[in-house]
């Protein structure tokens, strides 16, 4: 068979991309802002009647947030073939993906993931935003749902919505070329970034989380200046960013191994979450309050949940867009010359010596 042809955009990375790296930043800064979803569920919250407010109390004070903690964990072991059949109400396929990129561009037919390195990141962006008013639209529906049983649906809205908000995670990585479904160092890396946004402070249970909080407060103009044959190696000599991006890659990689090890394919994503909701789980029973009571906890738990998922995704939406303009060129080499320098280890004192200052 004749191999493809592509058409390398000139230049790779145009000036409206490499301005948008710094627009990107402030995007993130600004997200760290209440957004007018979530003070909208606050203000419903203060105009609830005290002697509903009184039955809600009762109701929760039966239970402590270890024991509802507990109950989370149990419906993540024993239920998680359930929450994948209601998460795959709202996850987009990857040919859906593919087919929405390929529009966009007009000098190459994209027909896999792989070849999205060839699209521009603005319009990829483009494309995201719309997506995210049907997953806002579903997130709305789903919190209401099981808001409405009151403190009866509580674990499973907690573990349901936060599984959703992780499946929304992998589908941005996906419309930015990353392939999270037989990719388990990808699958590991998009756990990662859903875990930084629930919880920044949270190191994890590896060094990639701290990494991706790095990545998301930095700006970088000069690593996109395209070099010959570039590959992950002249990455991570290039220092800054691009030895951060190619440290995620190497530790991420491990860490799949590993839990492939143990899991199996087919039960990474199952482990991988378990191990994100061990991680964060503690902090999201801490804001399940308004949740408990009927009713109201339905207007509250959907407010919360939509302005959640609107969270969730334009954080995963700066990262893979700001990682996608990083690695645009060196993905393009690979692809075209099929770079087999994927991954490189990257030692802790290599790390240390980067510039974050730049």
């Amino acid at each position: 068979m004749e191999e493809k042809q592509y058409v390398v955009p000139k230049p790779v990375i145009n000036k409206k991309e490499e301005e948008s790296l710094t627009a990107l930043t402030e995007r993130y800064e600004k997200m760290n802002k209440p957004g007018k979803l979530s003070k909208a569920g606050k203000k419903i919250a203060e105009v609830i009647p005290k002697s509903v407010k009184e039955a809600g109390k009762a109701v929760k004070e039966t239970i402590t947030e270890a024991e509802l903690f507990v109950q989370c964990m149990k419906v993540v072991a024993e239920g998680f073939s359930i929450l994948e059949k209601q998460a795959a109400k709202m996850t987009i396929s990857e040919d859906a993906i593919v087919q929405k990129v390929d529009a966009t561009t007009k000098k190459n037919e994209i027909t896999c993931l792989e070849e999205i390195c060839l699209a521009r990141g603005y319009n990829i962006s483009k494309i995201v935003a719309k997506y995210k008013t049907k997953d806002l639209g579903l997130a709305l529906v789903e919190g209401g749902t099981t808001g409405a049983f009151g403190f009866a649906g509580l674990p499973f809205n907690l573990v349901l919505s936060t599984f959703i908000y992780y499946r929304a995670v992998q589908s941005i990585a996906m419309f930015y070329g990353y392939d999270v479904k037989n990719d388990s160092a990808e699958l590991m890396i998009a756990g990662d970034v859903f875990m930084n946004v629930l919880s920044p402070k949270c190191k994890g249970s590896n060094e990639v989380s701290s990494i991706i909080g790095k990545i998301m407060v930095m700006t970088e103009t000069t690593a996109i200046k395209q070099t010959a044959k570039k590959t992950w190696s002249d990455m991570a000599a290039r220092g800054g960013v691009g030895l951060l991006l190619t440290q995620m890659r190497a530790l991420a990689n491990k860490s799949a191994q590993k839990a492939l090890e143990k899991a199996g394919q087919k039960g990474l994503e199952e482990s991988v979450f378990k191990g994100v909701f061990e991680q964060i789980g503690k902090n999201l029973t801490k804001k399940a309050i308004g949740k408990a009571v009927p009713v109201v906890g339905a207007v509250i738990g959907g407010l919360f949940d939509t302005a959640q998922m609107n969270t969730v995704i334009d954080y995963a939406d700066i990262f893979y867009n700001k990682r996608y303009l990083l690695e645009k060129d060196v993905r393009i080499h690979k692809l075209i010359e099929g770079d087999s320098d994927e991954i490189i280890d990257i030692s802790p004192e290599d790390i240390a010596e980067v510039n974050l200052e730049q």
